[in-house]
């Protein structure tokens, strides 16, 4: 699934909740797609941080232009 960076601030906002206290917490993936988690599922919910972060750099990994080299001749 490819992840959006909206979907990832849901993701860390519900570590924030859960690490504040909230005892369940609800992210939605999309219309009709949401899951809930506990307090007891917090480091499920680090690792899905995690792996859509890593997949939200690999996907804009293709498009960053990483260097460049300029050559040139004065003329002289």
């Amino acid at each position: 699934m490819a992840y959006t960076q909206a979907q990832l601030d849901q993701v860390e906002q519900a570590i924030v909740d859960l690490a504040r206290g909230e005892r369940v917490v609800e992210v939605r993936f999309g219309p009709g797609d949401s899951t809930r988690y506990a307090t007891a599922e917090l480091p499920q919910l680090i690792e899905l941080r995690d792996r859509m972060k890593s997949e939200i750099l690999a996907a804009g990994k293709g498009r960053r232009i990483r260097g460049f080299r300029l050559n040139h001749n004065r003329g002289l």
